[in-house]
């Protein structure tokens, strides 16, 4: 039988819930997990009928003057991996135990034990208490970017609800989704990758704790199971795992309106009905914070040797740094792939592990690209960005990366395609790390290590994709579309669109702290 983080078993019938206690996230596994009560309430933002009450639909729900419904996530610490989680047993270096921030005095008192505060819980250099979701994907709302079930997802396409057709006419691509989420007001901006991951968290938590439908509708019961929240994706309206689940369409191909999904709470992060929508395809979504400096150099010679050595002339590489290859011709096995390289000199490289003696023979072109990732840092105020690549508050480009980010290690898969999913084997997938490196990477989604990602992937992680690429001015991309299957999900990313992009499948979500 399972147990809760904090001890109380779980059963298949109804557990008694006291009175919430204000910005708590609850107990995965039971009712109203994954949100709670906002301890102030800011202007613009009201109470719904229900919002302070677990057995309510409206429970840590609240509504803005546009009559958007944003949800309160309260701050909360995570644990990964450990011997001590109540589900290490079964889920081993991927079980998540989850406690309400109160649990502990500060971060280096839940360090001790082995638990992290989220990077979505850092904000203008400050910890916050929380901070608030949109419900819904966003539609257009009479020039304004509201958070409503049932309307039309506005996406970074003329073809389908543009962004360009909200108040002030924000750009159709990705970087225009900070002027749309905006349209709301100065506070709100596009749901960050950091906060997508604390999300992911959440509902991998919900689902290892539970031991019945109750209190997550879409917990299927076993360790084998393709675990976390239904949504829109297999190209037909409705579920690729849950036949079950069916969506109304928004008369754009297979795109539904917001928030359509029934059994709705099979679509929410907890698998109930207080909590956060459709994060498992319909449309992509803008998930910013951290971004590339990338370019490409021209191959002009590729060797079948063992390992493969190729003539990028002045490449100016490190041995260890990752690179992409893509276009060459004749010795195509190269193509489409990341690999690590070694220096030879400063005109040539070997693609360690890789031997070419049975490859075709090169015959000319070849791109390779390098980049420097860039995540945004704690000191930054996520709704002072901007979405061009110029200035210093923009999210993309070198003086916005100069402005208010840090390097950090990427996680690639050496010799493989860019289509893998989220775990391989009994590897750990997200790193424990409670500070530093490992933490930030492990906040953006990022892999442990390489030995973390598969082509196939692992149930725990319902299999998700994981997309690695390497391209300048990076927006990483978060859920899955409408036709993606099912290789969407809450952990679902893409790494391989620009913020210049546009795309009748990827709208967004907006977001705010207090």
């Amino acid at each position: 039988m399972a147990a809760s983080s904090r001890g109380v078993p779980l059963t298949g019938g109804v557990t008694p819930v006291s009175a919430p206690a204000s910005n708590d996230i609850g107990m995965q596994g039971l009712q109203g997990f994954g949100v709670g009560i906002c301890p102030s309430i800011p202007a613009g933002f009201a109470l719904l009928p229900g919002t302070s009450d677990p057995a309510s639909p409206n429970y840590g729900n609240y509504q803005c003057a546009d009559g958007s419904v944003m949800v309160w996530v309260p701050a909360f610490w995570y644990r990964i991996g450990h011997a001590a989680n109540p589900t290490y047993a079964t889920w081993l270096l991927n079980s998540i135990d989850v406690e309400p921030y109160s649990a502990f005095a500060d971060v280096a008192a839940a360090a001790a034990a082995g638990y992290a505060l989220p990077r979505a819980f850092y904000n203008a250099g400050a910890i916050q208490p929380g901070f608030f979701v949109d419900k819904y994907q966003c539609s257009n709302n009479a020039g304004v970017a509201s958070s409503l079930r049932y309307g039309n997802p506005l996406t970074a396409s003329s073809a389908h609800a543009p962004f360009a057709g909200l108040t002030g006419a924000p750009a159709n691509t990705l970087g225009g989704a900070f002027a749309a989420a905006k349209t709301r007001g100065a506070r709100f901006f596009p749901t960050m990758r950091y906060m997508h991951v604390a999300l992911a968290l959440l509902a991998m938590a919900h689902a290892q704790a539970s031991a019945s439908t109750a209190w997550c509708a879409w917990w299927d019961g076993s360790t084998t199971g393709l675990a976390g929240p239904k949504g829109n994706n297999n190209n037909a309206l409705k579920d690729a795992n849950d036949g079950a689940v069916t969506y109304v369409g928004d008369g754009y191909l297979n795109c539904g309106k917001t928030g359509s999904g029934v059994p709705f709470a099979k679509t929410t992060h907890n698998g109930q009905d207080c909590g956060i929508a459709d994060l498992n395809g319909n449309v992509w979504e803008v998930s910013p914070g951290i971004t590339c400096v990338a370019s490409g150099k021209s191959i002009t010679a590729a060797t079948q040797a063992n390992p493969v050595q190729i003539t990028v002339a002045a490449h100016g590489f490190a041995t260890g740094a990752p690179v992409m290859i893509q276009s060459v011709a004749g010795m195509t096995q190269l193509n489409d792939k990341f690999y690590t390289v070694t220096v030879v000199d400063a005109n040539n490289l070997t693609l360690d592990g890789v031997n070419g003696t049975a490859y075709g023979a090169y015959t000319s072109a070849g791109t390779l690209t390098s980049g420097v990732w860039h995540a945004l840092n704690t000191a930054a105020d996520a709704a002072a960005l901007t979405g061009g690549n110029t200035l210093a508050t923009d999210a993309f480009g070198v003086a916005g990366v100069a402005a208010h980010s840090s390097p950090v290690a990427y996680a690639w898969s050496p010799n493989a395609i860019f289509d893998l999913r989220y775990g391989n084997g009994a590897a750990q997938v997200i790193s424990p790390a409670t500070s530093g490196t490992e933490w930030t990477r492990a906040n953006l989604g990022l892999m442990a290590s390489a030995a973390a990602i598969g082509t196939s992937g692992i149930s725990a992680f319902g299999q998700d994709r994981y997309y690695q690429f390497i391209l300048n001015e990076l927006c990483p991309l978060a859920g899955g579309g409408w036709a993606y299957s099912s290789t969407a999900g809450v952990w679902a990313v893409y790494w391989s669109n620009a913020r210049s992009y546009s795309n009748g499948t990827v709208g967004l979500r907006a977001a705010s702290y207090l």
